[in-house]
This record gives structure tokens, sequence and C-alpha cells, in this order.
């Protein structure tokens, strides 16, 4: 785990780690001359050449040994040939330019290079087929990049009504109709492509479909039989893995920092390149997803990581709007934000006003009821701006007919997801401002919490602040005045009280005991000792997903009673013994291990004796499992009252 000085170094300054060549990521595409050929050369007799001396990387150390395949390759050339094939008489090198549209010069010079055996029998990548050549540097893409039973309907509606409270969304039903707005949010995600009814991802893996849907619910209100959403949220798959090298056939929970950038370029150039009379407004890019520093261009020289970090700076060149999550813990390297909302450390490349807060990327954190960081949020990770995250259930985002819950999630996906529809609807009545001028609103409009943040541009972070969707509504659209879209008169929505700071904004967790957990096993707990910490477990080589799916959906605690029910998805899964993580009013964190727990059941665990008068602030449970042969650690957020 990395220490507090070290991440304070990492993110006081945009700068590169030591050593690193700032040429990976200037705004210039790098050639192959005749000077620097005799330079690489000269530096090959000493040691590795570095990545912009060509050639096929060498076998690599952990943690890349295990994160980065031999299956898996990327190409950056330098020169302005085709990508070099790779022919192999053990299988095929499957070779595309997958950023052949994209609006930036680097990305264009890139090459994707995918194995496939020609037998099941010797499935291993020959490696040495690939291009081993000044004019082509090849290294291996790292899958490092993850994303973050539905409820019944009495149950999902109390827990969207405390969710809608603490965001302070406006109150449409009684307004009239004023018309559509026609703003595009990107979810770049783990769903397939797609355009559903609203342009959302397939219902085919539960985080993208959670994302999209918390989004249309701040976005998109119904308005009086109004049509709405006319930009949509169409989905682009930026995580097509469900297993080390296996891809999904609808998408999947992991992706390399090549998908990611692909997802990025391909989102960018496609709203780009739409004819005018079509193309939305403005495009905001949802990325619910990341990786940790250790895998992070700005901390090695890497081209695919240099490829997600160019997709970031197109995409803000071209005036879209990034929001990202800030990332939950994943059991080892849990210190400092993910990347890329770590990148907002850096500032807006083309486009940033001296007057306003413009980094490349904007960071989101997520809070629970109290507006207290989630137990799940990663160490020294809180940026300025947070938003609810715990236990989100919204109408699921499908299109016309009745609507459905979705399942409930937890973690900054979820705060990113909210963000991102709030900047949506404010955008599309004030089309005018630019990305972070609709910021800026967000960011003014909400609730001061009285901490700094822990993280920001350019070393100065700022106060934390909960978002306030009526708020920033009010400040760009205020009451009795035209502006540009801005519904006036009747069209206006009813807002509603603001909500001071750490007021609770809670369900009603007993009731909701009451009415879905009722009947509930109870589960005795010998007092004793706490037993010690369990290894980590983890997807290896992946890093865990944000948030992945919730082991216990709807968990919590009435005083010292935990309650709750394990996901269906538990059946017949190899568990481990379930800890109960912790933290106290005073910011202490202490660790409660749990006899087995029942799948299928309900269950209440009277926990009077363990806790031993500990206060609980917050709390999430761990459960070590083994899924299709791998060791994957789950977790779910745990509602406290």
């Amino acid at each position: 785990m990395k220490s507090m000085m070290l991440l304070t170094t990492m993110l006081a300054m945009p700068t590169l780690a030591k050593g690193a060549d700032p040429s990976l990521l200037d705004a210039r595409p790098l050639t192959m001359t005749r000077k620097l050929s005799d330079q690489c050369t000269r530096l090959e007799r000493r040691g590795p050449a570095p990545w912009f001396c060509g050639r096929r990387e060498q076998p690599l150390d952990p943690p890349f040994a295990d994160a980065c395949p031999d299956a898996l390759w990327v190409g950056y050339r330098l020169d302005s040939g085709a990508c070099p094939a790779a022919p192999s008489a053990l299988g095929t090198w499957t070779v595309s330019e997958p950023f052949a549209r994209s609006q930036d010069a680097r990305l264009q010079r890139l090459c994707s290079y995918t194995w496939v055996p020609a037998s099941a029998a010797r499935p291993e990548p020959d490696v040495a087929a690939l291009p081993d050549v000044r004019t082509v540097r090849m290294e291996r893409d790292c899958q490092v990049v993850s994303g973050h039973a539905a409820p019944p309907q009495a149950v999902a509606d109390e827990l969207f009504s405390a969710w809608s409270d603490q965001l302070e969304l406006p109150d449409w039903s009684l307004s009239e109709a004023f018309g559509t707005y026609n703003i595009r949010v990107a979810v770049v995600d783990g769903g397939a492509p797609g355009e559903g009814p609203t342009g959302a991802p397939p219902d085919t893996v539960a985080h993208p479909t959670v994302v999209s849907s918390v989004i249309r619910a701040v976005s998109c209100p119904e308005r009086a039989g109004s049509a709405v959403c006319a930009g949509g949220a169409p989905g682009y798959n930026a995580l097509p893995y469900v297993l080390e090298g296996v891809p999904g056939e609808l998408g999947g929970y992991f992706g390399t920092q090549a998908d990611f950038a692909k997802a990025v370029d391909a989102a960018v150039t496609d709203w780009v390149a739409a004819p005018p009379v079509s193309r939305p407004d403005h495009l905001i890019l949802n990325l619910s997803l990341g990786w940790d520093g250790d895998f992070d261009v700005t901390q090695v020289q890497r081209v695919p990581g240099a490829a997600a970090y160019w997709a970031v700076q197109a995409a803000s060149c071209a005036g879209a709007l990034l929001i990202a999550a800030s990332g939950n813990q994943a059991g080892d390297s849990d210190t400092g934000p993910l990347f890329p909302a770590a990148w907002e450390v850096f500032p807006r490349t083309c486009g940033a006003q001296a007057e306003v807060y413009s980094p490349l990327v904007h960071a989101v954190g997520a809070v629970d009821g109290t507006d207290t960081p989630l137990g799940l949020s990663r160490i020294a990770s809180v940026p300025r701006l947070v938003a609810p995250g715990s236990i989100v259930v919204v109408p699921k985002d499908t299109g016309p007919g009745p609507d459905q819950p979705t399942v409930a999630l937890s973690g900054t996906s979820l705060a990113a997801a909210g963000v991102s529809g709030a900047a949506s609807l404010l955008w599309s009545m004030r089309p005018s401002l630019s990305p972070d001028e609709v910021m800026a609103a967000l960011y003014a409009g909400a609730e001061p919490l009285g901490v700094p943040a822990d993280f920001g541009l350019g070393g100065q972070p700022g106060e934390r602040r909960r978002v306030s969707v009526s708020r920033a509504f009010n400040l760009l659209c205020p009451e009795g005045v035209a502006i540009e879209d801005c519904p006036v008169a009747a069209s206006r929505p009813a807002l509603p009280t603001p909500r001071a700071a750490y007021v609770p904004a809670l369900a009603d967790f007993p009731a909701i005991v009451a009415a879905y957990l009722g009947g509930a096993v109870d589960v005795f707990e010998d007092p004793g000792l706490v037993p010690p910490a369990i290894p980590s477990a983890y997807y290896s080589p992946y890093v865990v997903p944000q948030p992945g799916e919730p082991n216990c959906p709807i968990c919590g605690f009435t005083g010292t009673t935990f309650n709750g029910k394990l996901s269906d998805t538990l059946f017949g899964v190899t568990m481990g013994q379930p800890i109960l993580q912790i933290v106290d009013a005073g910011g202490f964190q202490w660790q409660v291990g749990l006899d087995p727990l029942p799948v299928g059941q309900t269950f209440k665990v009277d926990l009077f004796y363990k806790l031993n008068g500990i206060a609980v602030k917050s709390a999430w449970l761990e459960i070590p499992t083994v899924q299709n042969g791998k060791n994957v650690l789950t977790s779910s957020e745990l509602y406290v009252n």
C-alpha cells in the first residue's frame, strides 16, 4: 500500500514520475528519424531501450507480468506505414487499426494485435512472430480497467426517495412541458454498444444498466408527457471481458487500457462525425471505471496507458465534459483515487478558462445518507465534489412500460452517474456554457461539508461539497428571468428545501427490514476474539470491479443487529469467512468475523457482544469466494441508521 507521503507527492502537481519521458504525453506524434535511431542504438548498449526506440518489449516483471497477457498487444507506429503483419504457423495474430477514425493523430498510429491459436492444445501466443523493428513499439496491453436480484417495489421506492432527497432533485411532476434537450451522455462502461429505447446500453450487465438508469433518473425527469432525452445515453464498451482473456458476448466486467481508449475515442468520433442536423449539442462522458496508479502512464512509460491519456485529452479538446468516479477499495493498493479520476490534478489541455476550475477530468466521490464518505471509498481519494452513492436503487432505464427497479448497488460509480445526469440536465437549459462552467455551477450550488478534498487541480483541492441539483438549477435558471432554454412560469419545477450538511437522508431501514427481511433466520454468534484479517482475494490479474456485484444488496444495522439477505448469485459458490469492516465515530477501522451466512434466506445476527460498544458510523461486508476457479473478494456497503 502506498504511503500517504507518496500519495501527496503524486497528486500535488501534474508531473510525471521520476525518469518518465514527457514526449509520451505531449501533443506531437513521435516519428523515428535517423538521429533518434542512432540515439536508441547507444541507449540499447546500456540496457533496455525506452518506448520511443521501437522494438518489441521484453518479458515483464510483476505486477505487469500478471496483468498484461501475451495474447493482447498494442503497437505504436513511428512512421507512416501500415500496421505490420505477424504471420505464424501456430495461430493467427489478428491485426487492426482501432483508431483509424480518430480525431487524434497519435491515436491514429496505434495498432492492435490479438492472438487466436490454431489449436486448443497449443494456446500459447507466438510472441516471436510479432514485429520487432525500430519503427514500431510493441507492448502488451494490460487488463487493469474495471467498472464499478431487484428489491420489491415498496422497498425500491423507499430507497429511491431517500437518494432523490439527498441529491435535492427538482420535482417536475406538476410542471408544464417545455420541450426537449439535446445532450448526449456516453456511458463508457461494460455493456455492449447500443441504443436502447432511451439510448441506454442493453440490460446484460448490471453495472452499466444501473449507471445508465441513474443518469436518466436525474437528467430525464417525467415532465407532463413531454419527450425527453433527445441526446440519449449510448453505451461504449470499455470492459469486454468476463474472465481473464475471455470476452463476453454482450460485454463484461474487465478491460484493457486500450479498450478504454477505443471506447472514449469512439464516443467522441461518433459525436463529432454526426451530421449537423442530428448531432447533439454537447457530449458528456461518464467514466464509472478506472485503474490503479501503479499502471498509469504518469507513473510508468507504456504505450497502452498513453493511449488512454491521449483519448481523454482528445475528448477534452473536442469540447466534451469528462466525469469520472474516484474509485472504491479493492483490498490491496487502496490509497489515492483511481485513474482517470486522478487526472483532475492536470489542467484541461484545450480551452481552459483562467477564472473557472478547468481540470482535464472532473472527479466525483460518494457519500452515504449522512454525507459521510462510503466505507468502501479508497483512502485519501475524496475529491471536491461528492454525491450520494450508498445502496442506490432507481427505475430501470428500459423505455416504455411500467418502471422496474434496478438492482441495489453502492459505490463512486453511482455518484459519478448522478453528477453526469445533473450536468446533462443543466447544460440542456444553458447550452452556451462551457463544460467547466456547468461544473462550476454544480460546485457553487453544492452543500459545503466543512472538510477539504483529498486532491485537486494544481495541488489546490478546495472544500468538499455534496451536489444539490435544485440549487445549481436555481443558479443557472433563476426564477422570473428568461435565459436561453430555461423553463419559465408554469414550466418550472418545484424545488425542495435545501438540505443542510450531515442531516440524514436515510430510508427507514427498520421498515425495510420488516417488509423485505421479515421472517429472518437467526445466525447465532458466540462472543470471542476478533479473528485476524484474511488474505485479500482478487479476480487476478484484474483490479476489483467498481463496484461489482454486491454480495448483500440490501443489508444493514438496526441497533446492534445485522440484517440482510445474501445475493442469489452466491448460490453454489464456495465462500470463506464473512468479515464486517466497520469504521467507528472516531474514524478507527475494526474487523468483525462472522459465522457462515445462509444463501437464499433473510438473516439477522445479534452483534451486541462482538461490537462491544463500538459506535458504527459506516460498514461494509466482505466475503472471499471462489468463482470459475478464480479468487474473488466480494463486498457490499451496509446501511447504517
